[in-house]
């Protein structure tokens, strides 16, 4: 009677496979053996290696992180030096920066009149700063603030102010015509009023930048003015810094800050004729 043939064993896998390295490896030195791994994991190796790298990055990110004793956004400001205009601030406000980040941010920029990948990012940083409630305050040139005001990101100024308070800033407010909100509440053919006073594609000049900044000087041609931000042209930090040239800055409070104490301090400072922003400010030579 002829002998049966062993049938062949399935195959096992990642069994078989560590099984076969193992009898590869069996005979090697140390040396041999390490030689031998390197050549067949090295690949595997660096990507644990890196991945590992990358987790315990995050980890300490995350442990050592500070939170935000103040956050603001200067947009378009031009070359204005933000560092020590945080350091200025927080000593001017009592923040202690050693516990919390005073971040001030002046490098930001953003037009109306195309849509860049620069362009996008900020808006998208600026959505996304809002929604974290990181925001404390926001200072845009005119044309930027409109648009944005008529999306309600900005505070009226009357919930957070009292009528002396906000007084000394009485010829200096910006209004909006809340009216044309209301009319866009429902309605899927509404569209933002700042979109109407100037054409994408092409650059306004100053006259026509002043004159639609002017509009928003004038509540009594509005249906229901609201406050929504504070011109800050001639405060002492703009025009001793030279920053928004050619633009118009106006200063808003973010609708969603948790600081809104710290904001006003902010206001305060840039407003403050004590303070020497021409030297504070001065590029290193």
């Amino acid at each position: 009677m002829a002998k049966r043939e062993k049938d062949p064993r399935e195959y096992q896998g990642v069994r078989d496979e560590i099984r076969q390295q193992q009898m590869k490896t069996k005979d090697m030195s140390i040396k041999g053996k390490l030689g031998y791994f390197w050549d067949y994991y090295k690949i595997h190796t660096v990507a644990g290696i890196f991945a590992l790298f990358l987790v315990v990055s995050l980890i300490h990110d995350i442990t050592t992180a500070k939170d935000y004793s103040f956050y603001g956004v200067m947009l378009n400001a031009g070359s204005m030096p933000s560092q020590e205009l945080e350091t200025a601030f927080a000593e001017y406000a009592g923040l202690d920066e050693n516990k919390f980040d005073c971040f001030i941010d002046t490098n930001s920029v953003m037009s109306m009149h195309n849509t860049s990948q620069y362009d996008m990012a900020t808006s998208q940083k600026l959505m996304a700063l809002t929604q974290t409630k990181d925001l404390d305050i926001a200072v845009f040139d005119s044309e930027v603030y409109n648009n944005y005001a008529y999306n309600e990101m900005f505070t009226d100024l009357r919930t957070i102010f009292t009528e002396q308070e906000l007084a000394p800033y009485k010829e200096h407010l910006y209004y909006i015509d809340y009216a044309y909100i209301r009319e866009g509440e429902g309605n899927m053919d509404y569209e933002n009023p700042a979109l109407l006073y100037y054409d994408n594609f092409t650059i306004p000049s100053p006259e026509e930048i002043a004159a639609e900044a002017d509009r928003h000087r004038r509540p009594e041609e509005m249906e229901e003015p609201v406050p929504v931000g504070i011109f800050i042209e001639n405060s002492p930090l703009i025009l001793q810094s030279n920053a928004y040239g050619g633009l118009i800055p106006v200063f808003g409070f973010s609708s969603t800050s948790q600081r809104i104490d710290t904001g006003k301090k902010y206001l305060e400072f840039i407003f403050n004729e004590s303070i020497d922003f021409a030297s504070m400010l001065q590029e290193p030579e």
